[in-house]
């Protein structure tokens, strides 16, 4: 025999302390995504600052060799950048599950930051592929960058001599 469903049982609104809190934590999420942002950008001036002393170097030196040594330097910031990207795209998950429950339980349009984001730039939330190599090291917007810089040093360090005869 069972027994008929209590008053308690019954689905119960949603919380307005919990729609507050919930706010609260995508907006912190949201911050913190940016700060890591601006801390990314702060990573590739760096990178390009030091390609730039290489550069300056090679010709002050007159040396083909400076620009090899060089390439260490956009390999240093890819790899610290890739890190800060990879801990950035930990919060992902949690954005999207908070705008899903803000559009399923509170029948909330917004706040969509990340899911207007994804859309518009056809990306799910989920990486295709996890971990370190994917997520921060071959990411694109990581990558790019630093790959470009090192094959302009490469080139340079190959047409070099011939400037200089």
């Amino acid at each position: 025999m069972s027994n008929p469903p209590t008053a308690d049982s019954q689905p119960q609104p949603p919380n307005t302390s919990e729609l507050e809190l919930l706010k609260q934590e995508y907006f912190f999420l949201q911050n913190t995504i940016e700060d890591y942002n601006k801390q990314i950008w702060t990573i590739k001036a760096l990178g390009i600052g030091g390609t730039g002393a290489v550069l300056g170097l090679m010709l002050q030196h007159k040396s083909s060799v400076v620009p090899l040594i060089g390439c260490a330097i956009p390999l240093f910031f890819w790899i610290l950048e890739s890190q800060w990207k990879h801990f950035q795209r930990g919060f992902y998950p949690r954005v999207t599950e908070i705008e899903t429950i803000l559009s399923n339980d509170y029948h909330l349009r917004s706040p969509a930051i990340f899911g207007g984001w994804a859309s518009a730039f056809k990306r799910t939330p989920a990486p295709k592929r996890r971990g370190y190599l994917w997520d921060g090291l071959l990411n694109r917007s990581v990558f790019i960058s630093y790959l470009l810089e090192i094959i302009f040093l490469l080139l340079l360090a190959a047409i070099a001599p011939r400037l200089w005869k």
